[in-house]
């Protein structure tokens, strides 16, 4: 059970109810969408269909809405929306830098159980590649619904990165703002999304800087700058490790900083099972996290 996912459903009935320029498309969604949505899709059936299994057609057309006024939401896999669509994404989203909204299930590994070709660590690694395309990666379920109002409308492209492993430490997000979850002295660690639950228990008795991010596209420069302790860097992401590298020194222009990372390798996933079974594999684990971290102090 995908908990964010339902609140995603919640969200988007609302704002269809609401706001008369939202529409909603599904590229073929399976079982979820249709059960979850049958009440609104006969209500506004001219603004909620499935589209089928054509993404980058259904992106091209979002496009063409938006331009006309309307906020599209397009609902699908992850790896269908931003890899298989990326070059739809790209120009006709980037390139144009018109709204809408793309909301994605089971980024990285967390559908590993159908195989590498529904698995997509690499999607913020690509997206960040488009000008202008934000990329949001909420942790908790309040955490998703307070940003997704909050940049539905705005002017931007955005792509939401739904996870079913919620964190358990409430905050209040803002839109393209980091949160301090911790202040310490020895280093900073970068949380992003989901990745938080384990940082914040693995590293709970340690000196350290805690930097929380939910919107990674735009990056909050800021915060890293003012925040950093003792030029140590440790980037912790749900994706492939060392995706936000650029941004980091980005905002560190002119510091010696030493880094390391927590993430996904550059390579294929083709363990099958959900991310809890295989994060041992992949280096999601406490005790790798408080290795890296003291290597990293010494």
């Amino acid at each position: 059970m995908n908990r964010m996912l339902d609140a995603f459903f919640r969200v988007a009935k609302d704002l269809i109810v609401k706001d008369e320029r939202v529409l909603l498309l599904f590229g073929a969604a399976g079982v979820a969408a249709p059960k979850s949505m049958a009440d609104i899709m006969k209500r506004f059936p001219e603004r909620v269909f499935d589209a089928g299994i054509m993404e980058q057609a259904i992106v091209s057309m979002t496009a063409g809405m938006a331009i006309e006024g309307m906020i599209p939401i397009f609902y699908a896999q992850s790896p269908f929306i931003t890899e298989r669509a990326y070059e739809q994404l790209k120009v006709d989203f980037g390139y144009q830098q018109v709204r809408g909204n793309f909301v994605g299930l089971g980024a990285s590994a967390e559908i590993a159980n159908f195989g590498t070709t529904h698995c997509s660590p690499g999607d913020i690694s690509v997206l960040k590649q488009i000008p202008g395309m934000q990329v949001v990666v909420p942790g908790r379920i309040t955490e998703f619904e307070s940003l997704f109002y909050e940049a539905y409308a705005n002017d931007s492209p955005t792509y939401y990165r739904i996870t079913r492993y919620n964190h358990s430490y409430p905050c209040d997000v803002s839109f393209g703002k980091a949160n301090i979850m911790k202040k310490g002295k020895k280093a900073t660690i970068i949380a992003v999304g989901p990745i938080l639950e384990l940082v914040m228990r693995a590293v709970k008795e340690e000196d350290v800087t805690i930097l929380y991010y939910t919107t990674v596209a735009p990056f909050d420069n800021e915060c890293l700058k003012e925040h950093l302790s003792n030029n140590r860097v440790l980037l912790c992401e749900p994706n492939y490790y060392g995706t936000l590298t650029r941004d980091v020194i980005s905002a560190l222009q002119g510091e010696m900083i030493k880094m390391d990372f927590i993430g996904y390798p550059l390579e294929f996933i083709t363990n099958y099972g959900y991310v809890t079974e295989n994060a041992e594999m992949y280096g999601f684990t406490e005790q790798n996290i408080i290795s890296k971290l003291h290597k990293l102090m010494e």
